[in-house]
């Protein structure tokens, strides 16, 4: 029986069929793709041949969407539908539909500070000094100092988060002063308009749409109504950078 049996393999071996498991290559691919620090995959069983899943966790740590750092994104979907496995190992990933998503995003206000930097400031960064951005229950407040010539011009902004057709991340309602002056709306408008959305998970290659957005000291939770719990039994896939 031993013999029959390796004997089988090798034929199966000879032919080009992989033993690899998917959800290795399912995993690989958010590592490679956003750069994770830290991931957690746990499922029901295997994906069949479809890339059908009944029952999939994962849970995300630091990862980089559009030169955003996210601090953590967690999932779980229930009858959920990617495409065919073998094309996954490409870096081929796609999540079609999921019957039930449950998800939340975590930020942090160091993350949001050098996201809007980077795209207000750019090459410019070294007119602005002193910059500080808070967040907390309250909201959003930030300030920091503008050289122009022998002048520092100081800019204030408050604001709050709000979501955006489920997945986009922008700035609600903000409010922007210069020197303590008020700025006409316009200009305030003209000047946001390169940094929203603050964040677009429509970049995440996941059917998730948030609901609601909690503020705490120094983060924003964003969420769907009922958060996502880990599966006490299955398979289980990590990584750690």
């Amino acid at each position: 029986m031993r013999k029959i049996i390796c004997a089988s393999l090798l034929v199966l071996m000879l032919a080009g069929i992989s033993f690899a498991d998917p959800v290795d290559d399912l995993l690989a691919y958010y590592v490679g793709k956003f750069g994770i620090e830290k991931g957690e995959i746990i499922v029901d069983a295997l994906p069949d041949e479809t890339g059908h899943f009944s029952d999939i966790y994962m849970n995300l740590t630091g990862l980089m969407i559009e030169g955003f750092r996210v601090n953590g994104i967690t999932v779980r979907m229930r009858d959920v539908q990617f495409n065919e496995p073998s094309n996954w190992k490409d870096g081929n990933v796609e999540c079609k539909t999921a019957i039930s998503i449950q998800s939340i995003a975590n930020i942090n206000e160091n993350d949001v500070n050098k996201a809007i930097k980077d795209r207000t400031f750019g090459d410019d960064e070294s007119q602005w000094h002193d910059m500080s951005m808070k967040i907390t229950p309250s909201g959003l407040s930030g300030r920091g100092y503008y050289r122009f010539g022998f002048l520092d011009i100081l800019i204030e902004a408050t604001s709050n988060f709000k979501i955006v057709k489920g997945k986009e991340i922008w700035l609600k309602d903000p409010q922007v002063k210069i020197n303590k002056m008020d700025l006409p709306d316009y200009v305030t408008k003209k000047a946001l308009s390169d940094i929203q959305p603050i964040l677009d998970l429509n970049r995440f290659p996941l059917p998730m749409t948030l609901h609601k957005v909690e503020l705490q000291d120094g983060a924003a939770v964003l969420s769907t109504r009922t958060l996502p719990q880990p599966l006490e039994d299955g398979l289980k896939y990590s990584y750690t950078k």
